[in-house]
This record gives C-alpha cells, structure tokens and sequence, in this order.
C-alpha cells in the first residue's frame, strides 16, 4: 500500500464460512484490488449466509449500517442467482427498491455470478430487469460479473443492450495463489479430485443418480490406478456436503488401494486453512473437479483441470476459458471409460496441458486489469 493511497472502509457482503474456495476468491480477489485500485481498503467482512439463514435481512437497520462506510462491496458470489422468485430482485440481494434508493453508500457488485442453472420464472427476470436497470442508471454503483457464462446469462434474461454495459472480472480463485501460475519442478504422481455433495437432485437428474455416479467414478479410480502403479489419488473436499459425498464412495473400492494410494483432504473452511488448501492443490499433477473452484484456483496455479459437469456453470467456465474440450460429462452411465482415458492421455502430456493454463491465466490478468481499471474510474468519480 502505497503512502499516498486513501484509505477507505469497505463493507463487503460475501461467504466466508464454510466453504474453503470462497475464500480463494475472496484471497486472490483482494490482492488484485490491492494492487490496481488507486485506493486501500480496509475490508469488515458481512456474511451473506447470515441473511439466508434469516438472522439478518436487507432491512432499513441493513441500509444505515452499510450507509456508515465509505464503500459496499457485494461478491464476489453466485449471488445473481435468478431461482430467487420471492426476491424483490429476483435473486439473492433481497433488497426492495425503496431500500435501494436510500442506498447511499457507493456500490460495487464485485464478479458475480448470474446463474440460471436452476432456472427461473418470468417474474424473477423482470425483478432482476429493473434491478440491474436502476444499478446501471446510477452513478453511485458499479456492477461486473464473473467469467462462468454469467455474461451469456444476462444476455439471455437482460438481452444484448443490457448485458453490454456490464464487464466481466475474472473469478479471485485464480488469483489466489501468491506465486501464481508456474510450471511444476516435477511430477508428483497424485491427482486430486473434487465430488461436490450439494443439489444432488439437480446435479444427478438424468442417467446417473449420486450412487451410480459414485461406483462409477470409483472403478474410475481404481483403473486409473491399476495402469499408473505410482499414482495416488486424493479426494478434496470443498463444504462438509463433499465430505459426505466422499464418506458414501469410499466403501465402494477395494481395501489395498485406500489403504496404500487413496487419501482424504483436509477440510478446514476457514482463513486458517486456506494455505493448506492451495498447497494441496498445486502439488497435483492433474485435479478433476465438479466444483466451480475446484476448477479456477488449480488452472490459476498452472495445475491442468477438467471439469466433472453435472452443473451447467462448470462447462460454461470452460467455455469463457476456451478450454471446452476439458469437460467431462458424468452424469450419464459409461463415463467411466473417457474419464480414464482424458486422465492418462494428460498425464503423458503435462507439460503441455501446464503451458496451456499459463496462457490461459496470462489473458485473465489482462481481462481482469481492464475490469479493475473501470473500478478505479468509478471510485474516483464517486470519491474525490
């Protein structure tokens, strides 16, 4: 922070408990505003979940409070979500429109994400229509969205007018790594992978459901194994949902292999395990990830990723990365078979796949800097 920077005290509404690559994005989020914005802010942490498990509301006492800052950060998050129906803005930010014109306080809607995965109804879109038309008439807010197919999304519900008025900022999980992307010094012969255990009834509502998922991902496992005798294989859990997801698939491979090559990763969601997260997930050769973050912060380490797709967010990532052929679709029987395939074919190849993502990280720090730059314009209007 430089002497001269003025200091501003920013609250900013998030998630940050309970699930570890939350704070990822907040970690590399935070350090990429550190370090392009003309101003140092000083963060009080809000939890959003707080208000989903209704001990707090977007009440006349919520709009005093954030008023009493210089700056209200919202995200980054997935907190566009359009399913919101009983929402004054059709997604999460509950907030009505008298309570937003008393909203005083400059607004940054920081990487969003607008996910209509789970659909949404008529009147959930013409709430977040007027939302986002008063967002954009105001001086006071900013608004930008992260690069998992939201902008596509807003096309859908906005239509293309709309949607071309708000940048996309790269999801922080790929900044959240100090070091960044880099080669790895050498193989470690461990992948890792993530099962995500949350709406398991949107996630699994076709072919497969969550047990037939999981006993073929475990034969998956124990090929993979059988034709590389050095690899090892650790299965990451995100939010605890994973861990029981993890819990149900262990039973369903043979003994020798978890007792000799299987691990289970730690789970502690909070600032103080967020280092070990990371370094678990850089000293992989390959992950294999169901969740959104499981995919961003390995590729933005220089790890090479696939994305496991019952969730259309994750293949939508891929496509904003350029990297659709990375998605493996598992939620149909026989996926089995490319899994195993896709994974030793990018184990003969790592050096090529971990140039790949370098590439890729190198254009989201010059998509992310265009972004931040229109922030700093923004807070600058507003501020001086």
């Amino acid at each position: 922070m430089s002497a001269s920077q003025r200091k501003l005290r920013a609250l900013h509404l998030a998630s940050f408990a309970g699930n570890i690559g939350d704070l990822a994005n907040h970690a590399g989020a935070r350090r990429m505003l550190a370090e392009r914005l003309d101003f140092a802010l000083e963060f009080t942490d809000l939890e959003i979940r707080e208000f989903y498990w209704k001990q707090r509301s977007f009440d006349d006492a919520f709009v005093e409070y954030a008023n009493g800052f210089d700056l209200l950060i919202i995200g980054g998050g997935n907190y566009f979500e359009l399913w919101v129906d009983h929402s004054a803005t059709g997604t999460s930010i509950d907030i009505t429109p008298e309570r937003l014109a008393r909203l005083k306080v400059p607004t940054l809607f920081f990487a969003l994400g607008v996910d209509t995965g789970q659909g949404y109804s008529a009147q959930s879109a013409e709430r977040f229509n007027a939302f986002i038309a008063t967002v954009l008439e105001r001086g006071d807010m900013f608004a930008c969205v992260r690069n998992d197919g939201s902008t596509r999304a807003l096309r859908e519900v906005l239509g293309e007018q709309g949607a071309a008025h708000i940048p996309t900022m790269p999801d922080g999980g790929f900044f959240a790594d100090p070091a960044g992307a880099r080669f790895a010094d050498a193989d470690s012969g461990r992948i890792g992978i993530n099962i995500a255990g949350d709406m398991l009834e949107r996630r699994f509502d076709r072919g497969l459901d969550s047990e037939g998922f999981l006993r073929e991902l475990a034969d998956a496992c124990r090929a993979l194994m059988d034709a590389r005798p050095e690899l090892r294989i650790d299965l990451m859990p995100h939010i605890w949902r994973d861990s029981a997801l993890i819990a149900q698939m262990l039973p369903m491979m043979p003994d020798p292999y978890l007792r000799r090559r299987v691990a289970v990763g730690r789970l502690e969601p909070g600032e103080t395990g967020l280092a070990g997260f990371l370094q678990s997930y850089r000293g992989f050769d390959l992950v294999l990830g169901m969740r959104f973050h499981a995919n961003v912060c390995p590729i933005g380490m220089g790890v090479p990723s696939r994305g496991l797709l019952n969730y259309p967010q994750v293949e939508r990532l891929y496509e904003e990365l350029n990297m659709a052929d990375r998605v493996i679709d598992v939620r149909d029987a026989g996926f089995s078979k490319i899994l195993v395939d896709a994974v030793l074919s990018d184990l003969e190849n790592l050096s090529a796949q971990r140039q790949r993502c370098i590439e890729c990280v190198a254009a989201l720090h010059q998509q992310a800097h265009a972004t931040l730059a229109q922030v700093d314009k923004w807070l600058h209007l507003n501020l001086d």
